[in-house]
Formats: C-alpha cells, sequence, structure tokens
C-alpha cells in the first residue's frame, strides 16, 4: 500500500495529512479521522514489507499490547487495519517531539528537565509491565514529549529507529543496539527489568551528552553492553544521581530498582517538589542569610524562653515585644525598664511603640468616636435644615423679615400687620393708623 497525502485508510475514514517520521518496519503520518472530525497520528508498515506474514504478525501484536494499555504517560491506540496487504495503527497525536530530536539540540539536559522526564518515562512503562507488556525499545526515540511537558510512551513491541540499524531479524533479539540490555545482548528474554536498563541508557546519555556504549556494528556495541563497565559520568553529575544511572546499567537485573514505580519514586526525591505529571520546581538549599531571615521571622515560643533561661541565644521576634516583655514579666524577671534602657532603645523600635500604643487606643475609642461623630453630623444636619427653612428666633427680627419678604409671616398663610413703634399694628399698606380706625382685615393668601 502507498502512502502520500490525501490517501484515505479504514474505508475513506482515515485521510493522510504529512509524514512525521520513518521507521525500520513504518512511516507515522498525521491524518485526519474524518468520522469524529479529529487528528489522529496513524503507523502504517512500509511498502516494501506489505505481504510479509511475519511482520503483518508484529503489527497485529503491537495492536493487541497497546490495546490494554491505558495510562497518561502511553500513547493511546485507537483502532487497527488492515487493507491491500498492509497494516495500519491509529493512534493518539502528540503536538510536540521525541526526546531523540531534543538530544540532538541540547545533548546535555539539566537534572531539573531530565528528572521528570524520566520518572514519567518510568511510571508508564511500570503500567505498562503490569498489564504484562514488555517494550523492549526503549529510546529516546520512543519517548514523546509534548508541549506541555508530558511524556508519552510509544512503539510497542516495534522498533521505529529512523537512524540507528536495529536488530529485528527473525531468531535475533529485538530492539536498538545502542540501548539493548546485557540479558537481550545474549538472546535472553526481556523482562520489565531490561527496559529499565534502556531507560538507564537514556538518563546517561542525558547527563553525559553521550551514550555509555558505542562501536561501529550493532553486535560490537551488544558486546559492550555485556562485557565492558560503564564509563564514568562527569563530576558535574550529582553522586547521588550517578550512583542511580549506574545502578540502572548493572550487568545484573537484580541489581537495579526493582519495578518502574521504584524507581520513579527514587528521581523524586533526587528532584525535590516534582509533580509525577509536570515540570519540576527547581528547589534550592537555604543560605546563611535565608536560614537568618527565617529565624527572624518565626515567633517567639516557650521553648525559647526556656532556652534563654539556661544561657542560650534567642533570636528576637520580628514583631515589638509587648509592654508586659519589654517590663521583664513574661522571662521571670521584676523591676521596671530603666530611663537608660529606654533611652538605648533604636529609632525605629521607639517608633514602632508608638504606632502599636496609638492604634491599641484607636481600637479602644473606636465606639465612643463613632457616637461623637454621629451626634455631630445630627448637629450639623439640624442647623442646615434651619438654614434652609428660614426659621429664626423671635424677636425684632421677625418685623425685618416680614418686610423683606411680605408672604412670609405666622403659620397658616396669614399677612399680620407690620407693628408700629407704640406696639400696636398697623396697616400693611403704611398708613398711619387712627386711634378710632377700623382693625385691619385679614386676608387669605391666594
Amino acid at each position: 500500500m502507498r502512502t502520500a497525502p490525501g490517501v484515505a485508510l479504514g474505508g475513506g475514514r482515515y485521510r493522510l495529512l504529512r509524514r512525521i517520521a520513518v521507521g525500520g518496519m513504518g512511516e507515522v503520518w498525521e491524518a485526519n479521522d474524518d468520522a469524529l472530525a479529529r487528528a489522529v497520528a496513524v503507523k502504517v508498515l512500509r511498502d516494501e514489507f506489505a505481504g510479509d506474514a511475519g511482520f503483518l504478525e508484529r503489527f497485529r501484536t503491537e495492536a493487541r499490547n497497546s490495546a490494554a494499555l491505558h495510562h497518561p504517560h502511553i500513547a493511546a491506540l485507537f483502532d487497527y487495519g488492515e487493507q491491500d496487504g498492509s497494516a495500519y495503527l491509529v493512534m493518539e497525536l502528540v503536538v510536540g517531539e521525541p526526546l531523540s530530536d531534543l538530544l540532538e539540540r541540547e545533548p546535555v539536559l539539566p537534572p531539573r528537565r531530565l528528572l521528570p522526564m524520566l520518572a514519567q518515562t518510568a511510571r508508564g512503562l511500570h503500567a505498562a509491565h503490569l498489564a504484562g507488556v514488555v517494550h523492549r525499545d526503549v529510546k529516546p526515540g520512543n519517548i514523546l514529549l509534548a508541549r506541555s511537558g508530558k511524556v508519552k510512551i510509544t512503539d510497542f513491541g516495534v522498533s521505529l529507529a529512523a537512524d540507528q540499524k536495529t536488530m529485528t531479524a527473525t531468531g535475533m533479539v529485538m530492539g536498538t543496539a545502542q540501548y539493548l540490555s546485557p540479558e537481550q545482548a545474549v538472546g535472553r528474554p526481556a523482562t520489565p527489568l531490561s527496559d529499565l536498563y534502556s531507560l538507564g541508557v537514556v538518563a546517561y546519555e542525558g547527563l553525559a551528552g553521550k551514550r555509555p556504549f558505542t562501536g561501529p556494528t550493532a553486535v560490537d556495541i551488544a558486546v559492550a553492553h555485556v562485557n565492558d563497565p560503564v564509563p564514568p559520568l562527569p563530576a558535574s553529575v550529582d553522586k547521588k544521581l550517578a550512583a542511580l544511572v549506574l545502578r540502572l546499567l548493572s550487568k545484573e537485573p537484580a541489581d537495579r530498582p526493582a519495578s518502574g514505580e521504584e524507581l520513579a519514586g527514587l528521581l523524586d526525591r533526587l528532584m525535590p517538589q516534582t509533580p509525577p505529571s509536570g515540570v519540576a520546581v527547581l528547589v534550592s538549599k537555604p543560605g546563611p542569610a535565608r536560614e537568618e531571615r527565617r529565624a527572624a521571622t518565626r515567633p517567639r515560643t516557650s521553648s525559647d524562653t526556656a532556652h534563654a533561661a539556661q544561657g542560650g541565644a534567642v533570636t528576637p521576634p520580628s514583631y515589638p515585644p509587648s509592654r508586659r516583655e519589654r517590663a521583664g514579666r513574661s522571662t521571670g524577671t521584676s523591676g521596671d525598664v530603666s530611663r537608660r534602657d529606654r533611652r538605648a532603645v533604636p529609632a525605629d523600635r521607639a517608633s514602632d511603640d508608638l504606632l502599636t500604643t496609638a492604634v491599641t487606643w484607636v481600637r479602644r475609642l473606636r465606639l465612643p468616636l463613632v457616637a461623637l461623630v454621629l451626634v455631630l453630623v445630627a448637629m450639623l444636619g439640624a442647623a442646615f435644615a434651619d438654614r434652609l427653612l428660614g426659621s429664626g428666633p423671635a424677636g425684632p427680627s421677625v418685623g425685618s423679615v416680614t418686610a423683606e419678604y411680605p408672604h412670609g409671616g405666622p403659620p397658616g398663610g396669614m399677612i399680620a400687620a407690620e407693628p408700629t413703634g407704640a406696639g400696636t399694628a398697623g396697616p400693611t399698606d403704611g398708613s398711619p393708623a387712627g386711634a378710632g380706625g377700623p382693625r385691619p382685615t385679614e386676608v387669605k393668601d391666594s
């Protein structure tokens, strides 16, 4: 079956878009699942192997093994099919790159980046091992790194080394020579501990920038895995981490960590506060200055007081001492602080004491102050209302108000006569009032 952009597989459901990688047995394509409208990865058996019963059986085996695995760090298998004497696998599309591409750009990775990748891979391998599946070809090309930093293991049971010669012929061991375990190299069956050895080779490569064993041919490299001692890692690598990598590369499987889960825990302890599925958080060791600041901000406890009573030094608290502590009663001493001691208090300590005292008094007087403010507001509001309504005290000023505002006067809307000098009411029109004249008429204000 020939592959090209636009070719449809699975009865027209999976349409190939672009080729991602080429391996020893198959090609990996980005494709579109038209039925579910989603992007997928399709691995297709290479055209020259179409019709070969052995390669078809390996594809079927990989499909069965992958279908039994469900883990966040294993690329999920969606579908399997055969067409025109060939086979294809439909898998989860991981948007990112393989670890091999990263190591090609950056041959040496800092532990804070490498260790989380190794721990996630170890957890994915442990899930596969619990399901009875051994990968047999753990290498950077089969460890996919998503853009979020999440690791996805792919290609179970099939070697997909595009740039490295593999030993996959019938009757020979399966795997890539550079990452082959010693037991696989001598023809013994691969076990879960064989996958951990291969992961140890990946760890060595990421820390040293090169693989531990090389040679002109795949056979020479396999023999080196069996007979040659592991070269020491650079001196810049942490001793505990170097010891763990050398333990993974032990010739005897029993000397390696017992499982992927145990290995992941050991890696986590080497990089504290690293989430199992996230990016590492670098935690630096506190220095002397940081320890002093931490001790200065720590509240004073009863153990500190007992330590001071025995002659030990106690770091003063970061907050101002209370009056009882300044008076010496909290530590069992008697007497007040002398004026000399008060003068010896630094200016910033004195200002802190004044501020603390002021805040305390404000809190105590909070309710009376609120009541006083409410009373003042009420009085000011009443005075302002009197000014607006024009009311005022009774007396001579009434006449002036009435003269200025003719329609003003007593309640009820009545217009009163203006008072005369004798205290009697006179006409409002300004004419003099006679002794026997008529009384002014009260007119309703309309």
